[in-house]
């Protein structure tokens, strides 16, 4: 039985019995109850005896316990004695040694000092000896067999070493300028002949002399002395062509990249062999004389034909590409431990390389630009014939997109994604030709419009002019659509993330505030689009004004016709079926009703044929209702008249699918309230 039940606080001696009256199966009660109270006073008496033998064993125990807690606290008052007692011989023994430990850290010091200063008049003795034997070698000439510049290589270093012991020396500051000064002699002395070596390239001479700078630790002036040995080398070879070309450069340039690079590494002990390589590319490409720039610029001049300017640049892309291609698969190559070049080394280098090319691309879009224009040479803008000189600008129109496109995949050729600031001021340039010979056309088709005008023509869907001015509006159109749609493909083009340092174009051929608004100048509208636009809608305006000239003249009649007053009193009696049409009115239904089969005669599906009736039947409702408005004094059968009139232009409108405009509608319903008898 678990007793830990009874020591609970929440025990409910009911719930208990229950519990356990339930667990008894079958069991009778007063058998169980005698059961369970024989069982609990059996408990009670094992928990009686046990509770007594633990208090016996406790009170038993209690006399030794005080015993040796008594026993304890002697000891522990003995033992603070002790310590008392050690504490006070410790101070005696610190009393007695203390002015001996002092002496002796004295003597220390002292001792130390005597050894320094020892050391410093060695140091002295061997750096005198040490700078006459350099000042005697400075003053006989500096030896040249390999041998000797070993020896010269341990002196430096050797005199190298006794400047840093002499630190503390008083004369160390006239030490270490006569040092400098005698190392700038040697440097001087050493330096041709490290130069010639260098050039040369013989490896065992040069060796030689990069021991004593390095003994010097000049390890810089050895880098200096290889860069203008490698440039010499290459503007010699430069000046040696008959004519020179960037091509040429490149076949100086990248066939020993990896040579020099050996020579960096196992020759000159550079650690950063990429970084000087690029370095040294990099003051080349600057220093010669003709600069390649130049020889490019030159050679521009010479092409005949903005195809072979175009091609001449292309190819300048393509063999620096090869310098490129050729710098980078050094750099990619595996080694043991790659070498993080500097950003600032590859982008001085990639501008020296490209800047040929940078400065070319200002006459790249001179080129583009004349390659353009010359399409708009075409025999049919020369003719005199209206409609022919429009069909011959939206012929233009229509093949601007290959054009543009053939720009935009040259200009990608040779700048990539950098060549776009140059290549849409080229297509500008070709644009705004367009708008110009399509506005100077709308000039001359509306003077002819005009000039028909004054003739008595009065113009109309079948005049020359409104062919004329459709087909040249539709010129306009395409030419938008076109740019709409290179704007999008152009928008697709971009450089990739994460390429090469060496392949970052646009950091390369582009200044830093061009490629800060090279995406807004991408995104952007081009600035000849605007006038285009502006042109179209002219054209458009052109159109309506020809197409609607008929209808208005009629219209213009109405407030000046006799017929709207000073009727007779008999005229005014008759029947409504009695009047007819008026002629201004029939003439403009039938010019309206003639109108679709000649629309689709001039324009095309694209233009909306049905847009342009609606138009004119919309136009012809509301200039109608303004012009009645002005008619004064209107009697009753001239209110006939005018009702008449409104009924047949409103069915004539409804059958061509149009509807009659809220203004007319109303002033029917107005004009029919005023004449009694009349109703809708």
């Amino acid at each position: 039985m678990d007793l830990k039940t009874f020591a609970e606080d929440d025990f409910d001696p009911k719930k208990w019995i229950n519990n356990a009256w339930s667990t008894s199966g079958n069991q009778e009660k007063e058998v169980f109850l005698a059961n369970a109270v024989s069982r609990l006073q059996l408990y009670m008496k094992q928990l009686t005896n046990s509770l007594d033998e633990t208090t016996t064993q406790i009170v038993s125990s209690i006399p030794r316990v005080l015993q040796e807690a008594s026993s304890l606290h002697q000891e522990g008052a003995l033992l603070q004695q002790q310590l008392e007692s050690l504490q006070e011989m410790a101070r005696g023994v610190e009393q007695q040694t203390g002015h001996s430990i002092q002496s002796l850290h004295r003597i220390d010091y002292l001792k130390t000092k005597l050894e320094n200063a020892a050391s410093a008049l060695r140091e002295a003795d061997k750096w005198t000896a040490l700078a006459i034997a350099l000042e005697d070698i400075l003053e006989a000439g500096v030896p040249t067999e390999p041998e000797k510049l070993a020896q010269l290589a341990e002196q430096v270093t050797a005199m190298t070493a006794s400047l840093e012991v002499l630190s503390d020396a008083p004369d160390y500051e006239n030490k270490r300028v006569q040092l400098e000064t005698l190392y700038n002699r040697l440097e001087v002395a050493i330096t041709s002949p490290l130069i010639e070596a260098l050039t040369q390239m013989n490896a065992s001479k040069t060796s030689s002399y990069v021991s004593v700078f390095a003994g010097m630790s000049r390890h810089k002036s050895v880098f200096g002395c290889w860069a203008r040995a490698g440039a010499g080398r290459v503007a010699a070879a430069w000046r040696r062509l008959e004519a020179p070309s960037t091509a040429n450069l490149v076949s100086l340039l990248a066939p020993d990249a990896s040579t020099q690079l050996d020579w960096l590494t196992n020759v000159l002990k550079c650690d950063t062999p990429l970084a000087e390589l690029l370095k040294l590319y990099t003051g080349v490409m600057m220093s010669l004389e003709p600069s390649p720039t130049k020889v490019v610029s030159a050679n521009l001049k010479l092409c005949s034909t903005p195809e072979e300017g175009i091609l001449m640049l292309t190819d300048l892309r393509s063999d620096i590409d090869g310098l490129i291609n050729c710098v980078k698969a050094v750099i990619d190559a595996p080694r043991q431990n790659k070498e993080i070049i500097p950003p600032v080394v590859i982008k001085e280098f990639g501008r020296a390389a490209y800047a040929p090319l940078r400065e070319s691309l200002p006459k790249y879009t001179e080129l583009q630009t004349q390659l353009l224009l010359v399409n708009l040479k075409d025999p049919q803008l020369e003719q005199d014939d209206l409609l022919e000189r429009s069909r011959g600008l939206l012929s233009i129109a229509e093949r601007c997109e290959g054009w543009i496109s053939n720009a935009y995949n040259r200009s990608k050729k040779i700048a990539g994604v950098a060549g776009y600031p140059y290549y849409i001021s080229a297509v500008d340039s070709l644009i705004t030709a367009v708008t110009n010979l399509i506005s100077s056309h709308s000039r001359h088709v509306e003077a002819a419009f005009l000039s028909s005008l004054k003739e008595g023509d009065s113009g109309g869907v079948l005049s020359v002019s409104f062919p004329a001015s459709l087909v040249l509006e539709a010129a306009a159109a395409t030419l938008l659509d076109t740019l709409a749609d290179v704007r999008q493909l152009d928008g697709t083009d971009a450089e990739p993330k994460d390429q090469h340092p060496l392949s970052e174009l646009t950091a390369f051929l582009l200044e830093a505030d061009v490629i800060q608004r090279l995406p807004t100048l991408r995104a952007e509208p081009w600035g000849s689009i605007a006038a285009l636009k502006r042109t179209k809608e002219q054209l458009r305006g052109l159109g309506k004004a020809i197409l609607r000239n008929p209808i208005d003249v009629q219209l213009d009649k109405i407030p000046q016709l006799p017929v709207w007053n000073n009727n007779d009193a008999l005229s005014t009696d008759l029947p409504d079926f009695a009047l007819s049409p008026q002629e201004y009115i029939t003439e403009i239904g039938q010019y309206l009703m003639t109108l679709p089969q000649h629309l689709e005669m001039h324009i095309s599906e694209k233009q909306a044929p049905w847009q342009f009736l609606s138009e004119v039947c919309t136009h012809t409702c509301e200039l109608y209702a303004e012009k009645i408005l002005n008619i004064r004094n209107m009697d009753a059968l001239g209110t006939k008249r005018c009702l008449t009139d409104i009924v047949y232009l409103s069915s004539v409108v409804e059958d061509l699918g149009s509807n009659v405009t809220p203004a007319l509608k109303n002033l029917e319903k107005s004009l029919r309230a005023a004449t009694p008898g009349q109703s809708e």
